[in-house]
C-alpha cells in the first residue's frame, strides 16, 4: 500500500488525544510496511516528535484559511504519492480536504460531532455504533467502522498482559496530553485531605504547560507523590494501578485494555455516550466535569474505593478479557478494501 497521510489536530489547548489515537493506526500501519506522514497544526511537531516512539514525517499546517489548507494538503498528498487521508480533530473543516478528496479516499475520524461526513469514505467511531443511522442517512456510501472492534490502541498496549489485582500498587492520576481543564492541581490538593499516605503517581502528557504550579502542589502535599511528565509507556502505568483517575475519551479504552478499575472524569460532551456505558460495565465511577467539577466529592468517591479492596477487585474482574487492542489492525482491512475496490 503507498503511504497514508494524516491530518491531525494537536496542540497545548486541546491536547494529544487526536494525536495519540492516529499514532496508534499509523504503528499499525508501520509494522505492515506502510509509510506514514503527518499533518498538524502549527506548534504541533514539537509535541508528536517529543514522544521517543515517533518515527513519522511530520510537517505543520502553516495557513489559516481552509482554501489554502485544502491547496497545502493537496499537494502533500500528490508529492508523497499519498494511498488515503485520515482526518482526525474536531477544528478540520470539511473544506480543508476537499481538493484531497478528488484524488483520495478519506477516512474520518468521528466521536459524534458530525462535521467532515461530507467528505468521509470511511468513517471511523470507536466509541459506538449508536450514530450509526444517522452516518449512513448523511453518507450512505461510506463503510462504517463503529464499536469496540475498531478501538485503535497504541503498540504498547498490543503487548504484554495486566498484572492480577493483587500484584498493583498505588494510585493514578492523569488527566491526558494537556488538561484542558486544570484539574490535576485541585484534585491533588483535595486527594490529600482525604487519603492518609497512600502513593500517588502524577502523570502530566507533552501539551501540559502549569508545571510550576502543580511542583508547588506536590512539595505542599502530605502524599507521598511521583510525578512523571510526558510519560512514553502509559500502558506500564496503566496495568501496575490498583486505581486510577482518568480523563474519559480515549484514556478509557487504554484503561479497559489494561483491566484497571477507574474514576473517570468527563470533560467533552462527545465523551457522555461511551463513559455511561462504561460505567454500566461495572469498573468504573464516573463524573460530569464539563461545567462545575465536582473535585472534592471526586476525592471523597476515590477515598472510599481506595479503602474498599473488595469493591476494586469486582471492577477489575468486570474487565477481564473485554477489552483488545487490535482494532487498528482491522481499519486497515477497512481501507485495504476501499482501495481495492
Amino acid at each position: 500500500m503507498k503511504p497514508l497521510l494524516f491530518r491531525v489536530n494537536v496542540s497545548s489547548t486541546i491536547g494529544m488525544g487526536h494525536l495519540m489515537r492516529s499514532l496508534a493506526l499509523a504503528q499499525a500501519a508501520q509494522s505492515n510496511d506502510i509509510p506514514c506522514h503527518f499533518i498538524v497544526d502549527m506548534g504541533g511537531k514539537s509535541l508528536a516528535v517529543s514522544r521517543h516512539d515517533w518515527i513519522y514525517p511530520v510537517v505543520e499546517c502553516p495557513f489559516d484559511k481552509s482554501s489554502d489548507n485544502a491547496a497545502f494538503i493537496a499537494n502533500y498528498a500528490q508529492t508523497i504519492n499519498a494511498s488515503v487521508l485520515v482526518v482526525d480533530g474536531y477544528a478540520i473543516r470539511a473544506e480543508e480536504v476537499l481538493l484531497c478528496k478528488q484524488q483520495l479516499p478519506v477516512v474520518v475520524m468521528d466521536d459524534g460531532q458530525l462535521s467532515q461526513l461530507s467528505v468521509a469514505d470511511i468513517i471511523v467511531n470507536s466509541t459506538s455504533q449508536a450514530l450509526d443511522q444517522e452516518y449512513q442517512r448523511r453518507q450512505p456510501n461510506a463503510l462504517l467502522c463503529t464499536g469496540a472492534k475498531y478501538r485503535l490502541m497504541r503498540k504498547e498496549f498490543q503487548v504484554g498482559m495486566p498484572p492480577a489485582f493483587e500484584h498493583r500498587h498505588g494510585l493514578v492520576l492523569s488527566l491526558g496530553g494537556s488538561d484542558p481543564k486544570n484539574l490535576t492541581i485541585p484534585l491533588i490538593n483535595a486527594l490529600g485531605k482525604v487519603l492518609n499516605n497512600t502513593p500517588l503517581r502524577v502523570v502530566t502528557g507533552a501539551a501540559f504547560t502549569n508545571t510550576p504550579a502543580l511542583q508547588q502542589a506536590i512539595t505542599n502535599s502530605t502524599l507521598p507523590i511521583q510525578h512523571i511528565h510526558n510519560c512514553q509507556d502509559m500502558a506500564d502505568v496503566w496495568r501496575n494501578s490498583k486505581l486510577a483517575i482518568s480523563a474519559a475519551g480515549g484514556s478509557q479504552f487504554e484503561l479497559g485494555v489494561c483491566e484497571t478499575p477507574a474514576v473517570l472524569l468527563m470533560v467533552a460532551e462527545n465523551q457522555r455516550l461511551a463513559t455511561e456505558q462504561a460505567e454500566q460495565e461495572g469498573w468504573c465511577c464516573t463524573f460530569d466535569c464539563i461545567a462545575q467539577p465536582p473535585i472534592d466529592g471526586i476525592a471523597n468517591k476515590v477515598s472510599d474505593l481506595w479503602r474498599n479492596t473488595d469493591k476494586l477487585k469486582t471492577m477489575h474482574e468486570a474487565l477481564r478479557d473485554k477489552y483488545h487492542a487490535d482494532g487498528a489492525y482491522h481499519v486497515l482491512d477497512a481501507i485495504a478494501g476501499v482501495l481495492n475496490r
